[in-house]
């Protein structure tokens, strides 16, 4: 008796197992490859390498430290919340310059290697703004007159040119600060202040609430981006980069252009920009967390993640192409000496991804957009196949019943 072989329904069933497994395989190998080879990887040549530094104990805090200030390769001030330190060996020992257990630190401007301003809070009943000033690089601090007990920034133009304030009032000087002079319509919304940009003739204040802009001096403010601002790094007056918490900006001649984020796989849910220093047109670098630090050797076409210890940077100087420093959350302090090398390549603007910015989207939306196309192509792939597969076999059996 001839043994009767499985029924078209059953032939069904059994090619519709295959077609489901099949497109789960595809979705999930294309989704891999395709992570692989978006993310993959790095240029060739050396790396750049970023070195920790240390710090004494008792200046480190979970504040960290707000500024640090090269003024060559060897001399530098690195402002914490409880101590303004200094080093004359490039960062490998810090010694404190200025320190109080009652003093909160906020603002630092190194004018000359021998002139410069700090600011701070005093943390004590009836508390109030304090300005320290020093002329000769700071062997000899002197408190300076405060316009009210709300300058707790500070930056200075030159000598004589200088800026104090807070969220409430903001107050400017012409005379190395025996005299200031109130601005007119700056207002508490504009808080907390986090960088600024000083030139002759104009001034950018940089905010949680945005980006403004004075034409005489800090007298009066307009507004000129109202986005949360992080970082300015500006090389002449009109001629300037932006640090947004998730993305830089590029200012010429007046107007503001985005710069997509990078991003990498495998990066922390938290991840934002919080300082931004361009040497010239070309070469800057961005720093905050997730990646630690961010650069571009050809100005902002395209991104690099440096090898650093995984740190919380809040602030980054460099002096010239190669040697920089950064600082940040719980006494984080690192320096380089090769800023100016590369690392593995970070990814922006991909087709379809620029609308999206949380950390490592842009690389897992493309990943998901290709696995799922490559699904749905799967099956229109097979049926084909099948039809041409049946064509055969019908074509075989005519010309047997021919025979």
């Amino acid at each position: 008796m001839k043994k009767s072989g499985p029924s078209f329904g059953e032939k069904v069933i059994h090619s519709n197992y295959w077609l489901i497994a099949g497109c789960i395989i595809v979705l999930i190998l294309s989704f891999g490859l395709t992570t692989v080879f978006v993310t993959g990887q790095s240029v060739g040549g050396s790396f750049a390498e970023w070195e920790s530094l240390s710090v004494p104990e008792e200046y480190i805090d979970d504040i960290g430290f707000r500024e640090i200030k090269f003024i060559n390769s060897t001399h530098g001030w690195l402002l914490g919340y409880h101590a303004l330190l200094q080093t004359n060996d490039s960062g490998e020992s810090w010694s404190a310059s200025l320190a109080h257990e009652s003093i909160r630190f906020f603002g630092l401007s190194v004018v000359t290697p021998l002139n410069i301003w700090a600011s701070a809070s005093v943390n004590m009943p009836g508390g109030y703004s304090q300005l320290f000033h020093t002329t000769d690089g700071g062997v000899i601090w002197q408190n300076a007159t405060t316009p009210s007990d709300g300058a707790l920034n500070v930056e200075f133009y030159n000598s004589t040119h200088g800026l104090v304030g807070g969220p409430n009032e903001w107050y400017r000087t012409f005379d190395s600060g025996n005299s200031w002079q109130s601005s007119i319509n700056w207002s508490s919304h504009k808080t907390p202040i986090t960088d600024f940009h000083l030139s002759a003739s104009t001034i950018r204040a940089a905010t949680y609430s945005g980006l403004y802009f004075s034409e005489d001096w800090g007298l009066t403010w307009n507004v000129e981006d109202a986005r949360s601002t992080y970082g300015l790094s500006f090389l002449t007056e009109g001629d300037g980069w932006i640090a947004h918490p998730e993305f830089v900006s590029r200012v010429a001649n007046g107007i503001i252009v985005d710069f997509p984020r990078v991003a990498r796989i495998q990066i922390p849910s938290v991840s934002y920009y919080d300082d931004i220093e361009f040497i010239d047109s070309e070469h800057g670098w961005v720093v905050g967390i997730g990646p630690a630090v961010t650069y571009t050797p050809d100005g902002g076409i395209s991104w690099y993640e440096q090898v650093c210890p995984d740190y919380h940077f809040r602030s980054v100087d460099f002096i010239n192409a190669t040697h920089g420093w950064a600082a940040g959350w719980r006494g984080a302090v690192v320096r380089t000496e090769t800023g100016n090398s590369l690392g593995p390549r970070l990814y922006s603007g991909l087709p379809l991804t620029s609308g999206f910015t949380g950390a490592g989207i842009l690389i897992l939306d493309i990943s998901i957009q290709v696995s799922v196309v490559s699904t749905i192509a799967y099956p229109f792939l097979i049926l084909t196949l099948r039809i041409k597969v049946k064509k055969n076999e019908e074509e075989q059996q005519e010309g047997v019943h021919i025979h």
